[in-house]
């Protein structure tokens, strides 16, 4: 097999890890409507206690729930502090 057939064949691979890594758990969007209803609620707990709650009470992974609020979710949660933040939350 020839060096460039290799060279493809990992880049395949590199490629599918890259997407396993990335692909996003559908419960993190779940996770995400949850938090926004709770922090509507009058006399809501802090961003950070619900946050920890959620992932306690959905059994997530923490650390990759985290991540994805940090990075791909930023957009949606900054969004959704801000309509947060106008209801006077």
């Amino acid at each position: 097999m020839g060096s460039s057939r290799r060279k493809a064949r990992t880049a395949e691979a590199m490629g599918q890890e890259r997407a396993e890594r990335d692909r996003v758990d559908p419960a993190f969007h779940r996770a995400i409507l949850k938090i926004a209803i709770e922090l509507r609620k009058p006399n809501s707990r802090s961003y950070d206690a619900v946050v920890a709650e959620t992932i306690r009470a959905m059994r997530l992974d923490g650390e990759g729930f985290r991540r994805y609020l940090g990075e791909n979710g930023a957009r949606n949660m900054s969004l959704l502090l801000a309509t947060a933040r106008a209801f006077g939350l």
